[in-house]
This record gives structure tokens, C-alpha cells and sequence, in this order.
């Protein structure tokens, strides 16, 4: 599997990333939710500064909620020909929440339209003692991923929610997500549709686990068939309401015959495998956020070889977690029963 690599481990991501960035010889294109002014923020502003002297063409988007750097921090890097752009900085309007809640989180990066990642990590230090879960690709895919940037790029700073359609290339659907009504989320509908399709096995990896009315349906629906579920969690997320939020559901799963486990670190990776067949992984979260105010993207495919990568990043990830208790949950202080009441309220904005 040389032209298809699976990284875990965000140290060896960024060195691989990096790595490609130095063999760089005519385009870089990085698309990201979060970029810090720290180590790995540095590094790579540093390491895309020696290629544009080069004259490699460099275009970089960063969310502008996500963003930890303003345009000062690139302004060097401008100087030498690179374009910067920050997707949708904060707007004024009577729907100031709705429209400033909307934001990108995809993550991409794509290099000579023929090295591509795409996965959960941003360009962060933070993320450093995280699980992750980032896809390396050779070949034709990278022109794909090219499109789906360039997409991007275009509607950097256009405030609609007009939809933009997936990309199909061989054997793999580029899923585009888009803000929309729950009913109308493709991610959701996604979702769904392959949970329903299952006939032996689902196994899920979310560091935020927030399902909606219609996943948790297809989820007993596929524990009826016969289905054996297994969903990994972190313990604590980096987001504690979310995990206040997570609490309401866990118990019932738990009690239909779902098989969760708790991971020691924050995974951060967002990860989907059906019966060997069909996997689906990106940038999207299972939960609110994710279904209704951010712009994802998501590789979805039948590729065996990843499939079984993918299987041995799962289940090394699950030999290292701890079954979910029941007693434990049940007998959860009464309090943070009523606070998951209280905040389950408001966990589309979460």
C-alpha cells in the first residue's frame, strides 16, 4: 500500500507532511480549520517560505473562527507570492450566531496534484499527544482533492448555504458537506443510509458523540439484524460539554447492545467501517455541529487495502480502551444528570 499510507500518530504526520512540502515543485495547497502561532504553526510557515523562494505556487485557507494567526504571521510569506485567505471572518447581521456558527472544517492538504491528506489533524501543537487519523494518497485522487479545495477557495467569503455536490473519481465519492436543516444534511443522510446497509459489522471511532433521532434509529435498527456495533470514544474529549451532552445517550446504546469503549487520549479521529465493505472518514464529527453549521469533507470508498488499514488503526485503538460501565453510568452524580438535561437543550450550538 506505498501510494495509500494511514498515520496515527501526529508527530509522524507532520514529519511526512513536511517531507512532502520539501519535494514541492510547482503547487501547495493547504486547507485547514485550526492553525496555531506555535512550533508546528512555525514549521510549516517556515519550510512553505523556502518553497515559495523556489517558486511554488502556494495558496493556504484557514478558518476564520479556527484561525490562531492573522495575516501579520504570513505577511513574509505573502511577500514572496502566496496567497492567504481566511474562510468567512466574523460577520455583523441580525443572525449573528447562525451565521458566524457556520464554519470550515475541512482539512487538506494536496501537493504537485499528486500527494494528498486528508483526515482529522489541524496545524497545531495541541494535537500533539492526540490520536488522530490522516490518509496519505498518490496519484490521479490528488486532482479531486485539487477541485474540492479550489471549491473552497472561491466561496471563501460567501455567505449562502448553496450545496456543493460530491466529486466522484473511480472508486471514491469526495462527500462535501455544507451548512443545512438536519433533514437536508448529506453527512447525516450518509450516515444513515450505510448504517442501514450493515449486515455483520460497524465500527465507529468519534471524539464527539452527539447522534441525532435518526442515526440513533438506524443504530437499533442494525442491533435487531443482528449487527455487532463497536464505538470508541476518548474518556474526555478536549470539549467537556460534548461529553456532558454524549452521557444521555450512552446508557441506552449501551442497553440495546451497542459495545463502547473508552480510549485513555483525546482521539480526535472520525472514522467509519461497514462489514468490511464500505468506509467513510474525514473531517466530520458525529454530532450537531458536524450535521448542521460546518463545511466537511469526507472520503468515502470500497478500497480493501484501506479498509484494512483502517481495521488495524481500530482495533489497535481498541485493545488500548476500557469497556464502557454501566453501573458507573447509571450511578453518575445527580447533578451531571441534571445538567445533560439542561444542556442537551442547546447541543446543536455546541
Amino acid at each position: 500500500m506505498k501510494d495509500k499510507q494511514l498515520f496515527s500518530d501526529p508527530k509522524k504526520i507532520y514529519e511526512k507532511m513536511v517531507s512532502d512540502i520539501q519535494n514541492a515543485k510547482k503547487e501547495i495547497l493547504l486547507e485547514t480549520y485550526i492553525y496555531s502561532n506555535d512550533k508546528i504553526g512555525k514549521l510549516f510557515r517556515d519550510e512553505l517560505m523556502k518553497k515559495a523562494v523556489e517558486g511554488v505556487r502556494i495558496r493556504i485557507l484557514i478558518d476564520g473562527w479556527g484561525k490562531e494567526v492573522g495575516r501579520k504571521f504570513f505577511k513574509d510569506l505573502a511577500v514572496l507570492g502566496a496567497k492567504i485567505r481566511f474562510f468567512r471572518e466574523f460577520k455583523y447581521s441580525w443572525s449573528f450566531i447562525d451565521d458566524n456558527h457556520e464554519r470550515n472544517h475541512r482539512k487538506l492538504l494536496v501537493i504537485d496534484r499528486n500527494v494528498s491528506y486528508i483526515g482529522s489533524i489541524n496545524i497545531t501543537e495541541k494535537c500533539l499527544n492526540w490520536s488522530e487519523l490522516v490518509l496519505r494518497i498518490e496519484g490521479d485522487l490528488g486532482f479531486a482533492f485539487r477541485k474540492s479545495f479550489n471549491r473552497s477557495w472561491k466561496k471563501f467569503n460567501i455567505w449562502n448555504k448553496q450545496k456543493i455536490k460530491k466529486i466522484v473519481h473511480e472508486n471514491y465519492e469526495l462527500i462535501h458537506c455544507s451548512p443545512s436543516e438536519l433533514s437536508k444534511s448529506s453527512f447525516e443522510k450518509n450516515y444513515r443510509k450505510l448504517i442501514g446497509r450493515a449486515n455483520k459489522e460497524i465500527v465507529i471511532e468519534t471524539p464527539y458523540f452527539v447522534p441525532s433521532k435518526g442515526i440513533r434509529k438506524e443504530i437499533r435498527g442494525a442491533l435487531e439484524r443482528g449487527v455487532d456495533i463497536k464505538l470508541v470514544l476518548p474518556k474526555k474529549s478536549d470539549v467537556w460539554l460534548v461529553d456532558v451532552v454524549r452521557n444521555r445517550y450512552l446508557g441506552k446504546l449501551h442497553k440495546f447492545g451497542v459495545k463502547i469503549y473508552y480510549h485513555p487520549k483525546i482521539l480526535h479521529s472520525k472514522l467509519l467501517v461497514i462489514d468490511d465493505n464500505f468506509f467513510l472518514f474525514g473531517s466530520s464529527n458525529l454530532d450537531y455541529r458536524s450535521f448542521l453549521h460546518q463545511y466537511e469533507i469526507n472520503l468515502f470508498g470500497r478500497d480493501k487495502k484501506i479498509i484494512k488499514e483502517l481495521k488495524k488503526h481500530f482495533n489497535k485503538n481498541l485493545g488500548k480502551s476500557k469497556r464502557f460501565n454501566y453501573a458507573l453510568w447509571k450511578n453518575r452524580w445527580k447533578l451531571n444528570k441534571v445538567i445533560e438535561k439542561i444542556v442537551v437543550w442547546f447541543q446543536k450550538y455546541l
